[in-house]
């Protein structure tokens, strides 16, 4: 089992979205406003001196399989990218237990 977090600049969140919908992802939740600095691109902070934000998306996978096509898509969706602002960040890492009872 699987769990993938990934955080993007608000502007590239409802490309994102549509693209876990294409690929039948399903079961996914989204933090809408995440201020954050990463590696590559500009801070967003929400501020007059670091204006935007990021929004995270939490991704559970009880099929491991999927989960790695979704990496190998979330990396075709940065090879996409205008600019290093609209990079996805993405990680991922084993979970014990999930379950929706």
């Amino acid at each position: 089992m699987k769990m993938i977090y990934v955080t993007c600049n608000v502007s590239v969140r409802e490309p994102l979205l549509k693209m876990l919908e294409l690929n039948d992802i399903k079961d996914y939740q989204v933090i809408e406003q995440v201020i954050a600095k990463s590696v590559k691109g500009d801070p967003r902070f929400d501020t007059a001196v670091w204006p935007g934000y990021n929004s995270a998306v939490l991704m559970q996978f009880s099929n491991d399989e999927q989960a790695i096509e979704i990496m190998k898509r979330i990396r075709e969706f940065n090879e996409k990218a205008f600019n290093e602002n609209e990079l996805v960040t993405a990680c991922s890492w084993t979970i014990d237990d999930y379950f929706y009872e």
